[in-house]
């Protein structure tokens, strides 16, 4: 989105942006919270779900493993922070994540490479007196025993069965008052952290496997530990992509489906179930399914396929175009194969040591089950972000309908306090609602800064640019363009630049997704490309472990992809040297 508006009229400090950085943790990150909140949480999802709950339960998690003593646990979370939120954008703090892994024995810079990539101006660590805690060191000693060994994860298990309880027992919201509505999304933010801290446990656990296979190959090999992990054999979120696969079967093999489809989607959803009540029904039970999930999904005030089903019918229309034989299911089939040859030549290179061959399948088992085990966590998260989206998107559509409120999601701009006031007296508050969705826009194509430094001053936000091309170089010919390898595979495919799901009616079966990052929504994308760049991220970040899982090669952290790799360029990927060769232009 693009706004000429002069930065300099918005405020340094926006209405949800944390009061201050702790300068005892002093680094904090974008990398690894785009995977996140891509964009400007909206001013309800930070009052309501992600400042009183989540960021809390960040800290929770930390304890939960280990990480944090019994006295650091007792602090507030200002105290210990784990992210923050600045210029409406969240921030993850780097130096807590660090010293997971300086108590843990792995080292701050493993944690570094496995969770916000080896980027060159990432701000090294500065030792401090409180970093080493024999306390924390033998808990966390204690957690990465079971990590290695653990084959049952029971909170992320009975997190679960609460997300799903919540959403199988959803209220009929016609039959509720706007009163009951605040008062029953109100009711579901606590359980966020809960779940929080089973996908962030499962989410810094995730990187044990993979640092324990590192230990055991050859320094020479060229093989990252990445490479032989391969699928994990079952990633919650790559399961919306077999789904839609079976319906975009279904539109591929009916001549009026398809027919209806080649229109266009735009009306799709209004036909379907008069036209073709089967597939509909189909539509409807994939819905109830998967239909919490969406761009921005973590965003209370982002769509969901649910709130509006062109999403993932636009991912059908992409996928009918597919042979049979292009299916997931056989390119996660090929993916396995492939890393399996992998893991054998390093287990006929360690013949005859024992110890390392029981190390390397340890870290293996590992590996391949936490990646899935974290995409599970954030699934459960966002089940319940998505209970509560749908509920106050009913009241919004009911004070649209009314004049208060120029369309639904409106709603979103509200703070938490004033749902009170919108239940009353809407029109005491719609004004500076109105005003603070012109402000979020503004903010959303800021150029924020990668890195902050809670020691430093802040940076005036009337010296922030709009993103924009000017700050990249736009690659030629024969130019390589390096990030770091996530998915293993060389592949080569037109350049299709896709900053929003919902604009992809230009991308064609083979095309090479550039992204400059994506989420669970675009899984299924995935499906359809022949490989993917995106511009943030690192081996343990969302696209890299669905790309393993459906076996498509992948480089992450190319800062700038959208802008450096020119729109349908023919590009060469390779997953394994994290390396993007420009062959020829359009």
């Amino acid at each position: 989105m693009t706004n000429t508006t002069p930065v300099g009229q918005l405020s340094d400090e926006w209405c949800i942006d944390s009061a201050k950085l702790n300068e005892r943790f002093p680094i904090y990150t974008r990398f690894n919270a785009n995977d996140v909140l891509p964009e400007p949480i909206s001013p309800l999802g930070a009052d309501l779900i992600w400042n009183p709950q989540i960021l809390p339960g960040f800290s929770n998690a930390y304890a939960d493993m280990g990480a944090i003593s019994v006295a650091e646990a007792n602090l507030d979370p200002e105290a210990f922070p784990a992210a923050a939120f600045r210029y409406g954008h969240m921030y993850v703090n780097v130096t807590t994540a660090r010293l997971t892994g300086i108590r843990s024995g792995l080292g701050w810079e493993a944690i570094d490479v496995s969770f916000f990539g080896s980027h060159p101006d990432a701000p090294p660590h500065e030792t401090h007196p409180t970093d080493g805690d024999p306390e924390t060191s033998e808990r966390l000693a204690a957690r990465t025993g079971w990590t290695l060994t653990t084959t049952s994860y029971p909170d992320l298990e009975e997190d679960t069965r609460i997300a799903d309880r919540l959403r199988s027992q959803r209220p009929d919201f016609d039959e509720m008052s706007n009163a009951a509505l605040v008062a029953y999304a109100r009711s579901l933010a606590p359980y966020e952290r809960m779940t929080w801290r089973g996908e962030l446990v499962a989410g810094a656990q995730a990187a044990i496997g993979p640092a324990v296979i590192g230990s055991v190959l050859p320094p020479d090999s060229g093989i990252s530990p990445f490479d032989l992990v391969g699928p994990a054999g079952d990633v919650v979120s790559a399961a919306p992509s077999y789904a839609l696969w079976d319906l975009s079967r279904l539109v591929r093999n009916d001549a009026e489906l398809n027919a209806l489809f080649d229109s266009g989607i735009a009306g799709i959803v209004s036909v379907l179930k008069d036209k073709h009540p089967d597939f509909h029904q189909k539509l409807q039970v994939f819905l109830r399914e998967f239909g919490y999930r969406g761009p921005s999904e973590w965003d209370l005030g982002a769509d969901s396929w649910e709130t509006r089903p062109e999403l993932p019918l636009g991912l059908i229309d992409r996928m009918r175009q597919l042979s049979d034989d292009q299916s997931p299911a056989a390119r996660r089939s090929e993916a396995t194969s492939a890393a399996e040859v992998l893991v054998a030549s390093i287990v006929e290179g360690l013949a005859g040591n024992d110890e390392a061959l029981g190390t390397l399948r340890m870290g293996l088992d590992s590996a391949r089950r936490f990646a899935g085990w974290r995409e599970l966590g954030k699934s459960n998260c966002i089940k319940i972000i998505n209970e509560a989206r749908v509920a106050l998107l009913e009241m919004g559509r009911r004070l649209t309908s009314e004049g208060h409120f120029t369309h639904p999601r409106q709603i979103f701009m509200a703070l938490d306090g004033e749902l009170d006031r919108l239940v009353l007296q809407p029109d005491l508050v719609t004004e500076a609602i109105a005003q603070r969705e012109a402000d979020w826009k503004q903010y959303a194509d800021l150029d924020v800064p990668l890195f902050l430094d809670a020691r430093l001053p802040r940076v005036p936000i009337a010296d922030l640019k709009r993103m924009s091309s000017e700050k990249f170089t736009v690659a030629s010919v024969g130019d390589t363009l390096t990030g770091t390898g996530a998915a293993a595979g060389k592949a080569t495919g037109r350049a299709r630049i896709i900053t929003d799901t919902s604009e992809i009616t230009a991308f064609e079966p083979g095309d090479v997704l550039v992204a400059p990052q994506t989420d669970p929504s675009w899984t299924p994308l995935f499906v359809v490309a022949s490989a993917v760049v995106v511009g943030v991220g690192a081996p343990n970040s969302h696209a890299m472990i669905v790309s393993r899982e459906l076996g498509i090669p992948c480089v992450a952290s190319l800062e700038g992809a959208t802008y450096k790799i020119p729109e349908g360029a023919i590009i060469t990927v390779d997953g394994s040297t994290g390396t993007v060769t420009i062959d020829s232009l359009a």
